[in-house]
């Protein structure tokens, strides 16, 4: 008892606490022997209803030392713990003072908290499996939606955002409000929801009345809900300088992950959206295979047009890996939770449009030398001169693979080609695709009328 007293006190000391004990002093330790017992009592009543204490001093426990008599004994200490009111007066409760900032002073538990105390936390709430039954919510396959039910890998996931204390956040897709719960944990001011399923809508107004004035919710398309007027004006900051107290997370359906991440991406090359407050920062989910290819180097196998068009825009970092097991239901693949943060200055200085054009015409033909999707840039009539003249003044090796081509090839080849674009206005409007499917239609009609006059003659 002495050793654990003294453990006790190490703790409320090195968390701050100024213990003080009530009553009259703890008496000396009752020796103990092989078959006696320490009962502790029953954390579901709260740590300080109950004696801390509960052991009798100078009397001799009835029930003898027999499994019978030990049964005994844990039967009567735990009526005796479950009872509510005051402690009886042969027990020694211990009660400590919390000291605030003010100089007041609050009863609290030493057994009651581990660490500081928080600032904001949930009252009690049905947990996301109960409001998953509740509602009876099923995931819908055609949504690739899955639930992550696992309040530790939650928290890891809002970790990854940074400090979260007072800052304004976006979930996307909260589903059951498992990472919501998180969020709400890390004391944010201000916590904006969309959801387009109406199914979860009832489950997160739960959420909103525990946390009321926090949570905002909006039933809607996270593709076309407008992000300009998501958070308070008086949050924009410069691009330059650091990066505004707004986060975007979420766990983003498999459908939706890559036409969003592309249309932020737009939205920061243009710094409007949700970028129009600045250098916005995002941590979200995708398939791990779409999150190798989001951070793959030059030469990587996973290297491809969605590794260019985001870093040479954000700082991309892979942060974990959650298994697929994880997850309600188990998908086929394991998810990766990636954080973005918006560079300063783009590696390469063009329009959006531009860039993205010459990247998805390099990887058109991935496993061939780049100078096959380089190609498709230019009309049939001038493919080969075109090409030959770009590849030359951008100084690349038309036998590398698209793969194999740096951010440096990538930024010769848009300079280039944006000089090519000024001297002929309509090379940018063309269009490899419209031109195939061109050349389709006009060989149909031929071949429809061979096959009436095959008809005919029959």
């Amino acid at each position: 008892m002495k050793q654990k007293r003294k453990t006790l006190k190490q703790r409320m000391n090195k968390h701050h606490v100024v213990a003080a004990f009530c009553s009259a002093p703890t008496p000396p330790p009752r020796m103990r022997t092989r078959n006696s017992r320490r009962r502790w009592p029953s954390p579901s009543h709260g740590a300080c209803a109950a004696p801390l204490l509960p052991e009798r001093h100078g009397q001799r426990e009835r029930g003898g030392t027999c499994a019978s008599g030990r049964r005994k004994r844990r039967k009567r200490g735990r009526r005796e713990a479950s009872c509510s009111g005051a402690a009886p007066a042969r027990h020694h409760t211990r009660v400590s003072f919390l000291v605030s900032a003010g100089g007041k002073e609050q009863k609290r538990c030493p057994m009651a908290v581990r660490g500081k105390v928080a600032a904001f936390n949930l009252p009690p709430l049905p947990t996301v499996g109960e409001i998953i039954k509740l509602f009876r919510l099923q995931a819908q396959k055609q949504l690739s939606q899955n639930f992550l039910l696992d309040l530790r890998l939650t928290d890891k996931i809002v970790r990854q955002a940074g400090k979260l204390k007072n800052a304004h956040v976006c979930e996307v897709g909260p589903g059951p409000g498992g990472i919501t719960r998180s969020i709400l944990n890390a004391d944010v001011e201000q916590l904006l929801l969309v959801e387009k399923d109406p199914r979860f809508i009832p489950g997160l107004q739960m959420l909103s009345e525990a946390a009321p004035g926090k949570v905002r919710i909006v039933h809607g398309d996270i593709l076309t809900f407008k992000m300009e007027k998501a958070f308070p004006k008086h949050l924009k900051k410069n691009w330059e300088d650091e990066p505004p107290n707004i986060h975007i997370i979420g766990n983003l359906p498999f459908s939706v992950s890559t036409p969003l991440i592309i249309k932020w991406l737009e939205n920061v090359s243009k710094k409007n959206g949700p970028f129009i407050y600045g250098r916005t920062q995002m941590t979200l989910t995708f398939q791990k295979e779409v999150a190798e290819r989001l951070t793959a180097n030059t030469g990587g196998k996973q290297r491809s047009r969605l590794s260019i068009m985001s870093q040479h825009l954000c700082t991309v970092e892979n942060r974990f890996v959650i298994p697929g097991q994880a997850f309600v239901p188990k998908p086929e693949v394991d998810v990766a939770v990636v954080h973005f943060t918006p560079l300063v200055q783009p590696k390469i200085q063009q329009p959006f449009e531009l860039v993205e054009k010459v990247v998805r015409s390099a990887f058109q033909f991935r496993r061939k030398h780049c100078f096959r999707g380089i190609e498709t840039l230019f009309p049939e009539s001038e493919r080969l001169k075109k090409t030959e003249e770009l590849m030359m003044a951008a100084d690349v090796d038309p036998t590398l693979r698209p793969f194999q081509l740096s951010m440096s090839h990538f930024r010769n080849l848009c300079n280039t080609y944006r000089k090519m674009c000024e001297e002929d206005p309509s090379l940018f409007a063309y269009n490899y695709r419209e031109e195939l499917k061109q050349k389709k239609r006009q060989h149909l009609p031929k071949n429809t009328s061979q096959t009436e006059q095959t008809e005919e003659e029959n």
